[in-house]
């Protein structure tokens, strides 16, 4: 997947600073355009306020936006620095609205945006931009999160499902990692609904170990067909099993394996994403202790009006 063009959004704190780093070392990669999107405050006149209180207001709102556009000037000098082709694009309203509005009019491939926190913390503040921004795109996000890094990401972990999205997830991860870093592969594999009934009924009855050696067999054998499907991705790939939720096994792998990138897929369009996203992706995003990058199905770029839900 080429990327050409990365939107990136920008508030001054130390999380978007994060996301610009990572957006600057991918757009480096690929000689693509990088976009800084800043949202600007709605100021619109407080109702019974004195005519002596607006003014004052007016002057604080004006010296705050001269000061904005300093200190975004300077991000921008320090981009340029770097290589990279740069513009902004400043507007009034929601962030979430304005980052994935930009994304769409730009035919973007990749958002980059910050989010505050880990885990619980983050799950609130996820709700409010970068959650929003996620699930109304029409293309990938990286939700950045971690230590700063002005580098590609170098220790990768994709989850995996066994279905295109998922596989469609792996080969857009190697385009943000470093070249041929290797890539950890996961899937969660659970017995199926009922098996806990048959242990309780005794193995001689019904061998639940007999379905749970068949479910490891197929999910191995699943394993090995998608590395080997993928063994001209210029990545070493190795895939592991891990029995559990899915959400739980991915974070915790996550965690234990000192991974920089969790790589996740969802499917369809943004409608149905939300449901998507409610279940395993979304859990990921929300505690993951590492950045994100969310790829989204073939289907999501068909519809790129930004829509509340």
């Amino acid at each position: 997947m080429p990327i050409k063009t990365i939107i990136t959004g920008v508030d001054l704190a130390a999380p978007s600073d994060l996301a610009v780093d990572r957006a600057v070392a991918i757009a480096s990669r690929h000689r693509a355009r990088l976009v800084l999107v800043h949202a600007q405050a709605d100021d619109a006149p407080i109702a019974e306020v004195d005519n002596a209180m607006l003014q004052q207001l007016g002057e604080v709102s004006a010296a705050v936006r001269i000061e904005e556009a300093r200190l975004l000037a300077d991000r921008m000098d320090a981009i340029r620095a770097r290589g990279v082709e740069v513009e902004m694009i400043s507007r009034v309203g929601p962030p979430a609205e304005i980052i994935a509005g930009a994304a769409a009019e730009r035919g973007a491939e990749l958002i980059c945006i910050g989010t505050y926190g880990n885990t619980g913390v983050s799950r609130l503040l996820l709700g409010s931009v970068a959650d929003q921004t996620i699930r109304h795109a029409s293309c990938d996000v990286l939700v950045c999160r971690g230590n700063p890094s002005t580098q590609l990401f170098a220790k990768p972990l994709a989850a995996t499902d066994f279905s295109p999205a998922s596989d469609r997830a792996l080969r857009h991860a190697v385009e943000v990692v470093e070249p041929a870093a290797p890539i950890e592969v996961i899937h969660a594999w659970q017995l199926p609904t009922g098996s806990w009934g048959a242990s309780l009924l005794g193995q001689a009855r019904f061998p639940w170990s007999t379905v749970r050696d068949a479910v490891l067999s197929s999910a191995k054998s699943q394993a090995d067909k998608l590395v080997a499907r993928h063994n001209n991705i210029g990545h070493p790939l190795h895939a592991e099993l891990v029995q559990g939720a899915p959400s739980d096994a991915i974070t915790e792998a996550a965690t234990k394996g000192h991974h920089d990138l969790i790589v996740v897929g969802t499917n369809g369009h943004r409608g149905f994403r939300r449901l998507l996203l409610g279940s395993v992706a979304d859990e990921v995003i929300s505690h993951a202790p590492c950045s994100v990058l969310v790829v989204h199905g073939e289907n999501a770029g068909e519809t790129t009006q930004f829509v509340k839900q």
